[in-house]
């Protein structure tokens, strides 16, 4: 017989070589031969019997020499059996998970879907539940009911913080109750997960909305900084509008020169868009002449206020210009000037022609013999 050799708990016989002497096969084969030779004298052993006592020694050796396999394959079915009986969840878990998801009351589902999470924290449904709840939050803000949904989405947040979609749902809802501080709180929340413009944009304009100056300034710096708006000529002068109707004209101008840097990177604009930015540009040389006349710098008044008169024809530009002149003590030429103001006619025509009349009547004899001439010379020169 071969060595017997442990493998886990079970013997087995293996042989050290396969056609050695000390072989398994050769040990067999020494039985086999030994049989024969017990029945030499009976008549021949039938082919079946030897037939079945070859095969039985195929099927010992087959045995020692693949334990393992036979084991391993019988034990991999049980193991399979096994799992198929055994479920994560019972009866009583499963009722809860779908009562909490089919519930068509959305006040009652969120109840539901909250009281499941709690019992069962550590639950295989867990990520249906999670679902289920994020599905709820979407259904109230499609139904508007902004109430039930700010109330659901902070339950949410405090189980899953700095959730992006949860807190863009809360702040939906805070504009929809006009709620502006809550709005702009949660939108300073979202900007700090996700630094993108489109928010800082909404930021600026909710504090325009309440007036907050300090956060105006604020992140109008920090939008002005970013590249993507470096073009957006709109933006700055919704600012020069601000300053205006503030009569604070100085930073009205400033503004005005930073609109104007903006309009000048506006690359292949629209018909429409072209037209916008003739307005604008008119807009910004006037507000940028006017206030550089304040400051006394009449020679650079009249040229910013000749750029405004190249976008569009109109008495304004005409009128400080004339202003300039008169205080450069170019007499002839503001009258002119004057003229032209009149002749573009709107709201400064009037003051235009005061202004006029005063300086020809000044230098004739205080009378307006003559003065058609200088209205037929403005008509024909427009001075830009």
């Amino acid at each position: 017989m071969p060595d017997t050799v442990y493998v886990g708990k079970t013997p087995h016989i293996l042989s050290a070589t396969i056609g050695g002497k000390d072989s398994l096969f050769y040990w067999i084969r020494a039985k086999i031969d030994g049989s024969r030779q017990a029945e030499r004298g009976r008549e021949t052993i039938s082919m079946r019997s030897y037939f079945k006592l070859f095969l039985l020694a195929f099927l010992i050796c087959a045995a020692a020499l693949f334990p393992t396999a036979v084991m391993g394959s019988g034990n991999t079915g049980l193991s399979q059996e096994t799992e198929e009986e055994e479920t994560p969840y019972d009866e009583v878990e499963y009722g809860a998970y779908e009562a909490a998801t089919k519930e068509p009351d959305l006040a009652k589902r969120g109840e539901l879907l909250l009281a499941f999470i709690e019992k069962y924290p550590k639950s295989a449904l867990m990520v249906y539940i999670n679902s289920g709840y994020e599905t709820l939050l979407h259904e109230c803000s499609q139904a508007k009911q902004y109430a039930l949904l700010e109330s659901l989405a902070e339950k949410w947040l405090k189980i899953f913080p700095n959730k992006i979609q949860t807190i863009a749902y809360l702040a939906e809802a805070a504009l929809q109750l006009k709620n502006d501080q809550k709005y702009v709180q949660r939108l300073e929340e979202i900007y700090a997960l996700d630094p993108k413009g489109t928010y800082a944009v909404d930021i600026l304009r909710t504090y325009k909305r309440m007036n907050n100056q300090a956060k105006v300034s604020e992140w109008t710096e920090k939008i002005f900084k970013m590249p993507e708006y470096d073009a957006d000529f709109g933006l700055r002068f919704e600012f020069v509008q601000k300053y205006l109707e503030a009569k604070n004209y100085a930073k009205a101008a400033e503004y005005a020169r930073l609109t104007l840097k903006s309009a000048d990177l506006v690359k292949e604009p629209s018909k429409d868009v072209q037209g916008q930015l003739r307005q604008v540009r008119y807009a910004c040389y006037l507000v940028i002449g006017t206030n550089l006349y304040d400051d006394g710098k009449f020679a650079e008044a009249i040229r910013t206020l000749q750029q405004a008169l190249r976008q569009e024809m109109h008495g304004e530009p005409y009128y400080y210009i004339g202003m300039c002149q008169w205080k450069q003590d170019k007499i002839d030429d503001a009258i002119l000037s004057f003229a032209r103001a009149e002749l573009q006619g709107g709201d400064i025509a009037p003051q235009a022609k005061e202004k006029l009349e005063q300086l020809y009547k000044a230098i004739h004899n205080d009378t307006t013999i003559g003065i058609e001439k200088v209205y037929r010379k403005a008509k024909e020169n427009p001075g830009i």
